[in-house]
């Protein structure tokens, strides 16, 4: 679905009329600088507000009332058919048939209604251009503003298009407030930064400014390109080889940020909360597990079912020895453990500390 589909668009009714022969007789007596240009912009644009393709990017808050003549003329400004138009498709079709280097002219002035009843003349190109541009600006900002709604309702999490295997990001998540500011979870650190929607031309951009020099900062301190916006997935790229899907997710539970994890206050013992360790086992792997390294083949390793113990000291952890339970809840106040990541395969492993927080819950 492109962007597009995002736009709440104010119809603007184009009503062209036939304003007798002396306006017709004005659409054979031209110059090149009456006419639109096939190559031109306005040329593009009226093909934008005609078209069905769903897989164009289409104007929709303009709309023709019909019918009216078209002219076709050569690269020497020689007439080389005339049409009656009745519909979009069938000036959609008309625009199709002019060739590199020519041109078409529609009978001036253009009669129009506003969406507010308000009555406007178009007496050239340049004006009908003029139009169009405002139609379309009011396009963008309308998907600019429902763009920045939809960042601010949950988080983004980081994952891959199908044609891509691999990257280190793969669960990272977005978080975005309505001022464009933006957090970066990344390995249990968090990025601060800017997220900022805008145009270029006809396209949706997203520019992402995170506030490092590290080289998460390199990676994603870039102008995208935006292919697609829904409720629910955001398309970026910057060319086919760093490529993102970016999917919605609002259950806390369900992603993963940094190595404090929060649980609700218990309404008889304030400052403490129960905490079972083996659901926080998923999210320790994706933040803290060593990643895999492509081969000189560009072959990842099988995956690694890792083991996670958690221990009161970083002796213990060290020593693998007195692990805490962990199917079994501890209700504590603020507290800090440490856990063993552990490949079983090998028996390399690593320790990280990971906090027990509890907090205050509306009800």
């Amino acid at each position: 679905m492109k962007c597009r589909n995002l736009l709440l668009c104010i119809p603007i009714l184009f009503c062209l009329v036939s304003c007798g022969n002396e306006d017709l007789d004005d659409l054979f007596q031209v110059t090149e600088a009456d006419l639109i240009a096939e190559d031109s912009e306005l040329f593009s644009l009226l093909g934008r507000v005609t078209t069905d393709d769903p897989a164009a990017t289409n104007v929709t808050c303009i709309d023709f009332l019909y019918s009216f003549t078209v002219v076709i003329y050569n690269e020497n400004i020689d007439i080389q058919s005339t049409v009656i138009v009745t519909d979009d498709a069938q000036f959609s079709d008309v625009l199709g048939m002019v060739s590199e280097g020519q041109y078409i002219n529609v009978s001036f002035p253009i009669s129009s209604v506003l969406d507010d009843g308000t009555s406007l003349v178009i007496n050239d190109k340049d004006e009908l251009r003029a139009a169009i541009d405002a139609c379309i600006e009011e396009e963008q900002q309308e998907t600019i503003g429902n763009g920045t709604s939809i960042l601010v309702e949950c988080v983004w999490e980081v994952q891959l298009p199908d044609d891509i295997g691999y990257s280190i990001y793969t669960d990272a998540v977005f978080q975005v407030a309505n001022d464009g500011i933006v957090v970066f979870y990344y390995r249990g650190e968090a990025y601060n930064g800017t997220w900022i929607l805008y145009f270029i031309e006809d396209e949706l951009h997203i520019n992402i400014n995170l506030d490092t020099e590290e080289e998460v900062g390199e990676d994603w301190n870039f102008d995208w390109k935006v292919n697609e916006i829904t409720n629910q997935v955001i398309d970026i790229e910057i060319d086919e080889e760093t490529h993102f899907i970016l999917e919605k997710e609002c259950e806390p539970n369900a992603y993963c940020t940094t190595l404090v994890f929060e649980e609700c206050e218990e309404e008889d013992t304030p400052e403490e909360a129960f905490f079972t360790l083996e659901n926080y086992i998923d999210c320790i792997i994706v933040i803290a597990a060593p990643q895999p390294e492509v081969d000189v083949m560009g072959e990842l390793p099988d995956p690694i079912n890792w083991q996670v113990t958690f221990y009161t000291s970083e002796a213990n952890a060290n020593a693998g020895t007195n692990p805490i339970a962990t199917d079994t809840a501890i209700l504590t106040n603020v507290r800090e453990l440490y856990v063993r990541i552990e490949n079983p395969q090998t028996m390399e492993f690593i320790t990280r500390i990971i906090t027990l927080q509890p907090v205050i819950c509306e009800e």
